[in-house]
């Protein structure tokens, strides 16, 4: 049933899009996030953006980096952690100086880069009053948890003109999640390995987040099994949970399976002793998130559950799907660095899950 509903809810992005592009092609408003009526004269050529992952999403439907000029500090370090920025070497120059203290935008940064749209929080409505105030156009984005990359696209894809692209995106996603649940819906809940999902030392993923997605699709279980979205976790809860697997948090760039190895408090746990702990890829974007890589991510964390269970590789998904949404195609060494095949060298099976 769960993974039906997925799929009717992926499908309805075609009529989604159809019926929001034929307001504003008609000249109507359009409807953001926020619940305001946003009007386009133009297709914005000098966009910033605030909510994360919009600025990856503009550079993947543009398939070029020129319309993107500012993001948020945690976007940009992802473009320079994985490899949009070779792909597209002017999203080195990036403004990430838009958001001051409490997540404040800089409104004058804003101004001084000429910026026609600004991508921001729905929630935010204080800081957009302000910005539209000083003359800055602002599109509100919700935090929808899965939906993000669905509503997100569609919205974009309205704004950029870009909703060919968008359907071909959402498609790609509709494709990639059938043929792993196909796969993956047929393991008994007795051969689904435990996994803990640790954003930090001391945070983990509950079975209310949507973290929960990625297990359920891998054909996984929660090691958490508190009814919460995030849990605070110590070593003795660990320890407790004791899991099969442990995949860490891909923004964490301080943890890392070797530091998880060598920590003696775990050297008792299942997924110490039997070496399996992955630190989550990034690709032009991290793989932990909804955006528009969602099917790599989701091809990874099966591979790392169950490595014999899927055909082909996920070099060959990598590379078909950066073709796709970026119009590049990845060498040897940008796929190597994008799947952290150093960072998880010591990790069992990581040659053929990779491979």
């Amino acid at each position: 049933m769960k993974q039906e509903i997925r799929i009717i809810a992926i499908s309805s992005f075609m009529l989604l899009l159809s019926t929001s592009y034929q307001a504003v092609a008609q000249g109507a408003s359009y409807v953001d996030q926020a619940g305001r009526s946003l009007t386009f004269a133009k297709v914005p050529e000098r966009i910033a953006t605030i909510a994360t992952p919009a600025g990856s999403m503009v550079v993947a439907l543009e398939e070029s980096g020129d319309k993107l000029i500012a993001t948020s500090q945690n976007s940009k370090n992802a473009i320079m952690e994985g490899v949009l920025n070779e792909f597209f070497p002017e999203l080195n120059n990036l403004s990430a100086n838009i958001i001051g203290k409490q997540g404040v935008p800089n409104i004058e940064e804003l101004l001084n880069l000429n910026t026609d749209l600004v991508v921001q929080w729905a929630r935010k409505t204080k800081s957009i009053t302000a910005m539209e105030n000083a003359g800055l156009q602002v599109a509100g984005m919700k935090y929808k948890k899965l939906d993000i990359a669905k509503t997100w696209l569609t919205d974009l894809a309205i704004i950029l003109e870009q909703e060919d692209k968008a359907a071909k995106i959402l498609s790609w996603h509709q494709s990639a999640y059938q043929r792993i649940t196909d796969k993956t819906k047929l393991i008994p809940d007795e051969d689904k390995p435990s996994v803990l999902y640790l954003l930090n030392e001391k945070r983990a993923a509950g079975p209310n987040s949507h973290f929960q997605f990625f297990m359920d699709t891998a054909g996984a279980k929660n090691a958490i099994t508190a009814k919460a979205s995030f849990v605070d976790v110590d070593a003795e809860m660990i320890l407790m949970a004791d899991p099969d697997i442990i995949w860490l948090f891909g923004f964490n760039m301080k943890m890392t399976p070797d530091k998880i190895y060598a920590n003696p408090i775990f050297s008792e746990l299942k997924a110490v002793k039997q070496r399996r702990v992955y630190k989550v890829p990034v690709g032009g974007d991290r793989w932990d998130p909804p955006n528009q890589e969602f099917p790599l991510g989701w091809e990874w964390f099966t591979r790392t559950v169950h490595p014999d269970l899927l055909d082909g590789s996920i070099r060959q998904s990598l590379t078909t799907a950066l073709v796709m949404l970026y119009g590049k195609t990845p060498t040897t060494e940008q796929m190597d660095h994008m799947l952290r095949k150093k960072i998880n060298r010591d990790s069992l099976d990581y040659a053929k899950i990779i491979r």
